[in-house]
């Protein structure tokens, strides 16, 4: 392993349709980006954009489910927008997944990106963005002992609110902006996307029957004006610690949260 390098796994998603090369320690993507990707209601030939996409497998998952789609990823941190390069490769997703280093909070770091149909990513809106932006604000947690996982977990001169309304800035009108983050940053998820947003779905995940909520997804339609659905949400495991039935389908068997819930 040279100076520069770092120790990777090779892990399967979605009963190993999808093959993600990730770090194997620090920052590890899991059953969020899964969840995050089986929100989405893609069809043929719709645009998906990852914010905050580390090694790509929440974009990755959408792609698997629908395959006339296609992928756009942004990632601040190099070595983890190699890996998501890579995934692309050994996922046979290279045509369909457009993967670029650049910083959300530095407009000139987009210079010379695109989007769909050529034109400036900036420019462009796009029928679907997804993001899991980091859980702990600024001087909220300690850092970890990876810098990857700092990085991803703690904000750092991109507040949640200027994150998400990136966001919503790069959605199409009536295009959905889908954020899965800690249940206790709702407030602070609602009021960020409102101004712009509306029939907004809130759905809970619960670890288990016994327990609150830790996790949620937020679902927002830009420029619709419908009410607020706080849905049944999904539980993730029965009392003994094994995944739902729920669970099973959408993170192993690739279904989607309206097939669900």
């Amino acid at each position: 392993m040279t100076k520069d390098s770092i120790e990777v796994t090779k892990d399967g998603f979605l009963n190993g349709a999808v093959v993600i090369t990730q770090p194997k320690s620090g920052f590890r993507a899991g059953s969020d980006a899964v969840l995050l990707a089986a929100a989405l209601n893609v069809e043929s030939g719709q645009s998906i954009l990852d914010v905050g996409s580390g090694v790509g497998t929440a974009g990755f998952c959408a792609l698997y489910r629908v395959a006339e789609s296609q992928l756009w990823a942004i990632e601040l941190q190099e070595n983890l927008v190699k890996l998501a390069q890579r995934n692309a490769e050994q996922n046979n997703l290279q045509d369909r997944a457009h993967i670029i280093h650049a910083d959300i909070g530095v407009r000139m770091s987009f210079r010379g990106a695109t989007g769909p149909y050529g034109k400036r990513l900036l420019e462009e809106g796009f029928d679907h963005v997804i993001t899991n932006p980091p859980f702990y604000g600024k001087g909220r947690a300690q850092k970890a002992k990876s810098m990857t996982k700092t990085i991803s977990h703690i904000e750092s001169s991109v507040a949640l609110a200027d994150w998400l309304q990136f966001c919503l800035a790069r959605t199409k009108s009536k295009g959905t902006v889908t954020v899965i983050h800690r249940a206790e940053r709702l407030a602070d998820i609602l009021a960020a996307l409102s101004p712009g947003c509306g029939s907004f779905r809130v759905i809970p995940l619960w670890p288990s029957q016994e327990v609150s909520a830790k996790r949620v997804i937020v679902q927002g339609i830009k420029g619709d004006k419908g009410p607020l659905e706080l849905t049944k949400g999904i539980v993730l495991h029965e009392t003994d610690g094994t995944p739902t039935d729920a669970a099973n389908r959408l993170l192993r068997d690739g279904e989607g949260l309206k097939d669900v819930l």
